[in-house]
């Protein structure tokens, strides 16, 4: 479920749609996989919301070894609130995860059939997440994060069980400044977002392949 994304807006659409403004995020990226950074909105206590880039697989505060954070890339939204490795990120460090798509596999192991998830009117979107700051031997900081799952919706059932948790404008708002207690009321809540189910090329399989044949939709005899 949701492990790979893409985001190939402009960061200036980006910081538009999302009222941040904008930060170096690089070249579109066709296939973003853990432990490679994604870009998420968030926002500190008496400050405005800013766009950032952390590593994706959440290092909890606590943990000696930040390789932990290949474990941590998901967050299901039953349990995130009481997960030891969730629970901080939780109460005070929600954030938007910016996607213009994410990727699901339905099939075998032998005979995976990637899908494309993204906006039926296409551009970026916002699916939950959680970000964590983690203290480097030298000092330094390393920040990473987790994308929070729900039990999949409309046209994503189809193809998996799992999804990440959509957000429309005002459940953005909601995530990022709802109390600990009010928050887990989005998870059964339906988003009004319409989205589109895309098989695609099998080239997306390979986390190395970087390039817009991850999108292409597949041939119809394979879909």
């Amino acid at each position: 479920m949701c492990g790979r994304a893409i985001l190939i807006s402009s960061v200036e659409d980006v910081a538009a749609i999302f009222g941040v403004d904008p930060v170096p995020l690089g070249p579109p990226r066709f296939n973003i996989a853990p432990t490679q950074d994604l870009a998420i909105v968030r926002q500190e206590p008496d400050a405005p919301r800013e766009l950032a880039r952390v590593r994706w697989g959440l290092v909890p505060w606590w943990s000696k070894d930040p390789a932990i954070g290949n474990r941590f890339i998901q967050a299901r939204g039953e349990t995130v609130a009481t997960a030891p490795a969730y629970r901080n990120a939780f109460k005070s460090h929600r954030c938007l995860v910016v996607v213009d798509g994410f990727y699901e596999w339905s099939g075998t192991k032998k005979e995976r059939k990637p899908h494309l998830v993204r906006l039926a009117k296409g551009g970026p979107f916002a699916i939950a997440g959680v970000w964590e700051s983690w203290k480097k031997p030298d000092g330094g900081r390393l920040e990473t994060c987790a994308v929070v799952t729900t039990a999949a919706r409309g046209p994503v059932g189809a193809v998996h069980d799992r999804m990440p948790l959509v957000l429309d404008e005002e459940a953005r708002d909601r995530w990022l400044t709802a109390s600990p207690e009010e928050a887990p009321a989005l998870f059964a809540e339906p988003s009004p977002l319409e989205l589109a189910v895309i098989p695609v090329s099998t080239w997306v399989n390979d986390a190395r392949h970087e390039d817009e044949r991850c999108i292409e939709p597949a041939p119809a005899n394979l879909g």
